[in-house]
């Protein structure tokens, strides 16, 4: 073999590796792509299939969720009903029928402290005196007006029926913008105290506490009444039952009744000398002995100060949030759920 010749036929090797090689990378690369293609094909055909079907869910999942749904369903109307219980429906209210709701109410619970003897302040509004005497609200403070006004005839009446002595005072909040006080500064005030830190305090809100779903509004009242404890055990299993629904914030209750009889001093007792007479019937005592001292029936207190407990009437200071719930039903949302 002629050396001229070698580098071409080690080329030609070289050259017939390289085409071998590539040969069957190609080959390969042909497989994987054969085998590629026919998986998705079948993953395609797969899911024509599944949704080209007549029922898709299957009945079965169908017929489980609309059983489900049905079970939450009648459960959240139960729970719905139960807490509007006892709750009023809201109603369009012009001034003139404000003016008649008003007197009709404050007449029915004056009535109804007289019918249960329950004492009230002479010219007792409930709350809503300077309506009493006359004065409109706007227009768009009636509708909340009205609702304070049939809750507090709902609580005024669990007061009665409990059987109560007096009713001191109800309190409300008063969000009318019109019975708002302006803060009033004195300009003498202003120079003393223009270098002193000023001490500012929020004031409270009066804006309807609303949940951030529109799933109700509650109101705070505050009632202060004299009653006995078996009238405020009533009061409060009322309350519990939930017709209306009312929540007790705070409840306080204060006997300001004193005892007018003050009970007796002690009586000093006396030593007897240090003689030697006899100090008793028993015998006699030697000289510079103490005396023994007599000792008396205890004294019997007055009645006013055996009895602790059960004539007067404490002052009752009861707080509460009172639940309205919306008149519109909960939207449930529906998903689908795919097998």
């Amino acid at each position: 073999m002629n050396r001229k010749h070698m580098p071409l036929l080690v080329g030609g090797l070289v050259v017939l590796l390289l085409a071998v090689v590539l040969f069957y990378l190609l080959f390969s690369a042909k497989g994987r792509y054969a085998d590629g293609f026919a998986k998705l094909a079948s993953v395609q055909n797969q899911l024509q299939r599944l949704t080209n079907r007549a029922t898709f869910p299957s009945d079965g999942n169908v017929q489980a969720m609309g059983k489900q749904l049905g079970i939450y369903q009648e459960y959240l109307e139960g729970l719905q009903g139960s807490m509007k219980k006892g709750q009023r429906a809201a109603e369009p209210v012009t001034r003139d029928r404000f003016r008649q709701l008003m007197e009709e109410t404050l007449r029915r619970l004056v009535n109804g402290a007289r019918a249960k003897s329950v004492v009230l302040p002479v010219n007792f509004a409930f709350g809503f005196q300077r309506y009493a005497e006359g004065n409109l609200p706007a227009e768009e403070e009636m509708g909340r007006l009205v609702d304070q006004l049939n809750s507090i005839k709902t609580l005024c009446e669990i007061l009665y029926e409990a059987g109560i002595g007096e009713l001191i005072s109800v309190d409300r909040t008063v969000f009318e913008k019109d019975a708002q006080v302006a803060p009033v500064e004195e300009e003498y005030g202003r120079r003393s105290t223009r270098n002193r830190p000023e001490a500012t305090t929020a004031a409270p809100s009066v804006e309807l506490a609303t949940d951030p779903l529109g799933l109700y509004t509650k109101e705070h009242y505050v009632l202060s009444y004299r009653a006995q404890d078996a009238a405020n055990w009533k009061v409060l299993d009322r309350l519990a039952k939930g017709a209306p629904f009312v929540v007790v914030t705070k409840l306080e209750i204060v006997n300001s009744a004193r005892p007018a009889v003050v009970a007796p001093a002690p009586k000093a007792e006396e030593a007897a000398p240090a003689t030697g007479r006899p100090a008793s019937t028993a015998g006699w005592l030697a000289p510079g002995a103490a005396a023994p001292v007599a000792r008396e029936e205890a004294e019997i207190l007055p009645r006013e100060l055996r009895i602790v407990a059960g004539q007067e009437l404490p002052n009752v200071r009861l707080e509460v949030d009172l639940y309205r719930f919306a008149e519109t039903a909960v939207d449930v949302a529906k998903g689908e759920e795919n097998p």
